[in-house]
Formats: structure tokens, C-alpha cells, sequence
């Protein structure tokens, strides 16, 4: 009876060392993934930061300010714009107009 009490008691002392030690894998795994979901949503403001930024550098306004500044650009005369239209119908693969 007595080997019997000493072989349950063994069993019930691994037993409690494989919940503490469960436990405390949980915890760390918990502890982990908060800090992944907070870099995910670090990640996620700086994206919509660089969203915003790329159509602030993409208005019209801006990229015309930058070609008549510093690439000196200008915008040429009613006269010297040609509208080049496809037409898909004929054999020729462009159309223009005067």
C-alpha cells in the first residue's frame, strides 16, 4: 500500500510541475503576442502615414509647383497640343485630330 501511496504521490507532483510549467508557457506565448499585435498596429499607422504622404506628393498641385520650379516646365499653347486618340476599328493604331 505504501509503494502504492509513494507512486501516486510522484504522479501527482509531475502532474503539478507539467500545470506550473504550462502555465507559464501560456504567459509567456500571451505576453509574446501583445507585443506582436502592438507592433502590427505600430506598422499599420506608419502605413497610413505613408499613404497620406504619397497622395500629398501625387497632387496635381504639387507635382506642378515642383515641374515649373525646379524643372523649369512650363505649360505649351492651345496650338501646340495635339490629341492623339486610339482607334481600334481601322488599321492604323492612331488617329489625330487638329
Amino acid at each position: 500500500m505504501t509503494k502504492l501511496n509513494i507512486y501516486l504521490a510522484v504522479i501527482l507532483i509531475i502532474c503539478g510541475l507539467g500545470i506550473v510549467t504550462s502555465q507559464h508557457e501560456a504567459r509567456k506565448l500571451f505576453i509574446l503576442l501583445e507585443k506582436e499585435q502592438e507592433l502590427a498596429d505600430q506598422l499599420a499607422i506608419e502605413w497610413n502615414q505613408l499613404l497620406l504622404e504619397q497622395r500629398t506628393w501625387a497632387m496635381h498641385g504639387h507635382v506642378e509647383k515642383i515641374a515649373r520650379g525646379k524643372l523649369d516646365m512650363t505649360v505649351p499653347a492651345p496650338l501646340n497640343i495635339q490629341v492623339i486618340l486610339s482607334d481600334h476599328a481601322s488599321n492604323r493604331p492612331y488617329k489625330e485630330f487638329p
